[in-house]
Parts: C-alpha cells; structure tokens; sequence
C-alpha cells in the first residue's frame, strides 16, 4: 500500500488521497432481487441489502433479563424455528426490559468463513440513554466500515437501574452490580461464536466505543470474563481516572430503594419484590429514589462488584492488569460541554494558580469561559488519555493517542471546541451525517483510520499522515485539526502536566 504525506495538503484532499489508498468505491444503491440469509447458533435470519452492504437488525444475543432474570447475568439466546425477520432494529434499553439485541452490518459480497475483521461498538449515553442503532451525536451505520471490508457489530446493553444495581440480596444470589457490562461480555461471546456466519473472524476483533461505551472498553479490557473475545480497543472520550463506586456504596442505595418501598422479609422475599418494581419510563421514578448528577455515586454506572469489575481503570491499567492488546485513545478538545461549567468556577480555583493561568492563559486573553472549559476537558478526558497511554506502552503493549479539535465551519467563530461525542459522526461518517466536503473529508479520513486499526493493529496503514506509536520520550497525538491531520508530541504538555500534579 502506498503511503502519502497530508501535511501540506487539505483536509478534504488529504480524505481523497486515503480513500484511493483504500481502494474506495462509490456507493451503489441497486437492490438485490433476493433477501441475504445467515444461520447462527440460534437459527436462520434474513437481512437487508443496500447496495454494497448488507445488515442484520435486531438480532437477541441473549435471553430477556425481564422477570425472574432481572438483575441476572445474561442467559443464553432461545433457538428459534424457521427464519427470523432480521430487517428492524430491536427495541431499545431505556425504552424496554427486553433489549438485548444486535446488530451486523457487513460487505454485500462476504462470503461464511471470509475472516474479514470485526469492530463491536457499544454506545454511550451516559449508563442511561442510548442503543446500538443511535446514541448521543450520530447514528452508527455501519455502511462506511462494511465498504472497507470490516464488518461492524453494535450491542444494546441493559441501561439505567435494570443495568446498575446491587442489594445484598441480589449479591448472594451471584454476580450482581454491573449487568450492563455482563451484557457487553456475553454480546462478545455471542460475536466469538457466530462472526464467522456473517464472514468474520473472530480472533480479529476491535470492541471500541465512546463516553459511557469508552468507559466500559477500560473494564473490559480489565474483566477476566472478557479476555480473549478481543483482540484490540479503542477508547473515546473514555474518562480514564473516573472512580466507580464500590459494591457496598451501590449496596447501599439499593438498601434506601428497599426501604422506600416498604419491602421486608427474607433476601429471597426482597429479591423477589425489587424485581417486580418498574423500573423504566417515569414511573421508575417513584420507586427509585433519584441520584444528584453525574457526581453522585449512586447513580447508575459501573460498579466495582469483585466478580466482572474488580478495580477501577486507572488502579488497573497502573498494576498491569489490562489485556495487553493494541490500543486507542483520545479525545475532543472541548469535553467539558457535558459538564458546562461557568466562567465564575474558575475564581474558585486557588491551587498552584499562577501555573494554572500560566499554562491555560498564556497570552493573557482573560477569557475564563474558555479557560475553564480547557481545564475541565484535560482533568476529564486528555491527561487520564495520557495516563493511560503511558501505562499500557509500559505494560508492553502498542498504543496510540488522538485529539480531535476539528469543527464544522459554522461553528469555528463562536465554539470553545468539539464538545463530547462530537466525533461520533467523523468516526462513521454514516450517509447524510456529514454533508459538507470538509466534514465528509475529516470523517473519512477518522472512518479509514479506524478501519485500518481493526484491519491490521495500526492506524497508520491507512496511508495518510502517518501516526506514530505512543512513546514517552515524544509522547505523541494524532490531532484532527480544521487544517489537517497532524503529529503533536507533547500536546499541551504543561496543562496536563498541571492537572497530573494535583492528583492525589
């Protein structure tokens, strides 16, 4: 494959000059006379074809955690008789309690037994919002990876309480606490044991995913349960020093949810009555005494329960306990859009304060908004990237680093940067989400980036620009910038190294 240099060219040629690379082909929109089959363990399906790809919809990886198998780890999938409709997505986790389906797209020509390399996408939305079809900044057509021969997987997951719960009597029943995350593992078993059906292979598999999804890319590269079912990550946006609440905290909450519903009796009794509560739509809000915000442990989210999530990202990654497989991760350069945090929280700030403005401010603009915008996005998303960056290469396994900064030109006056889940759309650059050429360009030029990661566990065989490995001594990003796609080292070291400092 031939290699280019983007650096004196334009972001929308630099994403022409990949697409050649890749031997891209336009997009055909004749129909095929007949509907595409697969077989998987659990029956027949019959999916849909668009042109050059074809996707599978709906498909249940695993029994409905609803009833007696609420707060449950995942069981096994019915077998069905006859082919299953496969062309409508499966209901979604904050609407239902029977969610657990799939999706496939993949290219219209994949044969059984291609060996085509598999991305699993596990959206964010906060452990509340979300599903595999959509999430919080783009829908996730798999359209553009199938096109370049990757096929691409995308999981609903159980979300809100039905996802993160604990009680003591749910916890001697047996793994209890993160379900969501035994749904994300049981979605990979259920990707081990079928890809190949659909063409895939199923040692060439990358889990990747943003906010809410990133953040459980770090602790399945952690769970026992999931080693082996990947073979590479990537994290965006994936808030890599967040601390998860411990399983007596969660416990905890579960404890006042017992007692706001006046259930008594034995753990069996207990167990039994919290599963009968309702627990999505407004309703659940009556019997679910309601968290303060994203800072409150007690609101759904991961939870160190000692069986699937043993320790927190970061306490992992330092002592090594990682898969140590191929890894990405970044983030945007303005992700404090998701806290909002006011140009008055800078005054409060006292902690080494003239490397603060010295680092933040050094051309003393005096724009607070922006300072603590900048602030707030490197204590979140950039120097936890870093951390984890420099720990994995440590550990001995190949990393890289992105920073993504690139705006639609409408918003290049008057934005303070990409917000969170800003580059979802980049990423797929799905049909109608980019309509502009420089967006089109930008998100080809991530689209072939990643897919060149699933394909051969380097980004840089791409061709473009290329991106070097993470390494300390340059410490590396591969910045999406309004101008191109350029090499950074040290990205905005003395900000990072400012947040590192304070860490205690």
């Amino acid at each position: 494959m031939g290699r280019f240099e983007l650096k004196s060219k334009s972001v929308f040629t630099a994403a022409l000059a990949i697409a050649g690379a890749l031997a891209l082909s336009g997009p055909s929109w004749s129909q095929a006379p007949a509907a595409p089959q697969a077989t998987v363990h659990e029956g027949a399906l019959k999916g849909a074809r668009t042109g050059d790809v074809v996707t599978f919809l709906g498909i249940p990886y695993a029994a409905p955690p609803v009833g007696d198998l609420r707060w449950r780890p995942p069981k096994a999938a019915a077998h069905w008789t006859g082919t299953r409709d496969a062309t409508k997505a499966g209901e979604t986790c904050f609407a239902a309690e029977d969610c657990l389906f799939l999706n496939v797209s993949k290219p219209a020509d994949a044969k059984p037994g291609a060996k085509l390399p598999v991305m699993v996408w596990i959206h964010g939305g906060s452990f509340t919002g979300g599903s595999g079809m959509n999430g919080f900044g783009a829908n996730h057509d798999g359209a553009e990876f199938a096109k370049k021969g990757v096929i691409l997987v995308t999981i609903n997951y159980r979300l809100g309480r039905a996802g993160w719960f604990a009680h003591p009597a749910l916890t001697k029943e047996g793994p209890t606490g993160s379900y969501g995350i035994m749904d994300q593992v049981a979605a990979l078993k259920w990707v081990n044991q079928n890809i190949t059906a659909f063409g895939g292979d199923p040692k060439n598999v990358t889990v990747f995913g943003e906010s809410a999804g990133a953040i459980s890319v770090g602790y399945i590269m952690l769970a026992p349960q999931a080693r082996g079912l990947f073979a590479k990550a990537i994290q965006e946006s994936g808030f890599g020093r967040n601390e998860a609440p411990m399983l007596s905290t969660a416990e905890g909450y579960g404890k006042r949810v017992q007692e706001a519903n006046h259930i008594a009796g034995s753990d069996a009794q207990v167990a039994a009555a919290l599963r009968k509560l309702p627990i999505i739509g407004r309703d659940a809000d009556k019997y679910f005494p309601p968290s303060s915000g994203r800072s409150d442990v007690t609101r759904p989210y991961v939870i160190v329960d000692g069986t699937y999530v043993k320790e927190r990202v970061a306490e992992g990654f330092a002592k090594g306990h990682e898969a140590k497989v191929p890894f990405i991760t970044g983030g945007n350069s303005n992700e404090a859009s998701l806290y909002r945090p006011q140009a008055t929280d800078l005054d409060a700030i006292t902690d080494r304060r003239d490397q603060l403005m010295a680092a933040y401010d050094p051309d003393h603009k005096g724009n607070k908004l922006q300072i603590i915008n900048d602030l707030v996005t490197v204590q979140r998303i950039i120097e936890p990237d870093r951390n984890l960056a420099r720990k994995h290469t440590k550990n001995g396994a190949p990393t890289w680093n992105y920073y993504f900064s690139y705006l639609t030109p409408s918003q290049r006056a008057s934005s303070l940067g990409a917000g969170h889940v800003t580059e979802v759309k980049y990423v797929f650059n799905g049909p109608g989400q980019n309509t502009l050429p420089e967006d089109w360009a930008t998100g080809a030029s991530m689209n072939a980036y990643w897919a060149a990661f699933a394909k051969y566990g380097d980004p840089g065989a791409a061709g473009g620009v290329t991106w070097p490995k993470y390494d300390p001594a340059k410490e590396a990003a591969l910045e999406f910038a309004n101008d191109g796609v350029h090499v950074r080292e040290h990205l905005m070291k003395a900000r990072l190294d400012y947040v590192e400092q304070g860490i205690k």
